[in-house]
Parts: structure tokens; sequence; C-alpha cells
């Protein structure tokens, strides 16, 4: 790999951990939820038990542990992209120093709001019955 090329895609990389946790987090959660109510064609009669709760907040920090990965990757990549000297600014940094110090901010940015959504998902699991059984 092209060593120019290699610090833009793990730039990218960064900044999709993010959106891609959380994405996974929302399908795997979606998926399983509906398996332990749905496991055939008709609902569940009985409520599915508490290995449904422990997969599903498996499932829930492992996508946390990755996005915060990118959260702390992209602050690194953002750091080392900072001015030299405290009297430079940024109209007088390089373009690739412009773009990676870009690039990690919206990292952080990104990283951080998508751990947010996968804390309040995952105050689902906590909260919420499972496949809302006997609230009606």
């Amino acid at each position: 790999m092209n060593p120019a090329i290699r610090p833009i895609l793990a730039s990218f990389l960064v900044l999709a951990a993010g959106p891609a946790a959380w994405a996974a987090q929302l399908i795997a959660g979606y998926g399983l939820s509906s398996l332990g109510c749905f496991p055939h064609d008709a609902p569940a009669t009985t409520p599915p038990g508490a290995d449904e709760h422990a997969v599903l907040a498996i499932v829930n920090l492992v996508c946390l542990a990755v996005a915060l990965t990118g959260l702390a990757i992209a602050f690194v990549e953002w750091w080392r992209a900072r001015p030299v000297r405290s009297g430079e600014h940024d109209d007088e940094m390089p373009a690739a120093s412009g773009r990676a110090r870009f690039l990690g901010a919206c990292g952080v940015l990104s990283g951080a709001i998508f751990s947010i959504a996968i804390l309040f998902d995952s105050a689902a699991i906590l909260g919420a019955p499972a496949c809302w059984n006997g609230l009606g």
C-alpha cells in the first residue's frame, strides 16, 4: 500500500467506526429481540429468558467498544495534526495537515455522537420488558 494513502484510509475508517457500530447494534438488537418474540410464524407464548438480555447486552457492549475505539483513535489523529508551535495559525498549515485535522475532528464528533446513541439504545435493554408481555 502506498504510504501516502494509508493515513487517509485510516482516517476514513475511524470516521466510519461510530456509525457502523451503531448500525450493527441497531440491526443486531432488532433481529435478536424479534427472534425471541417471534421464533417461528406465530408469536412466542412464553416470554424469552434472561439469555436474550445477556446477548443483547454483549452486542451493545461490543458495539460501544468499537465506537469508543474509533473515537479514541480519531482524537489521537486530530491531536497529532495540531500546529506544532503555539503561534502557528491554521492558514499557515499545509493542506495535508489541515485535511488530517479536519478528518480527525469529524471522527471525534462522529464517535462521540454514535457512542451516546449506542448508550441510549442500551438503556432499552434494561428498562423495557422483552416482547411487551403482560402489558395489554
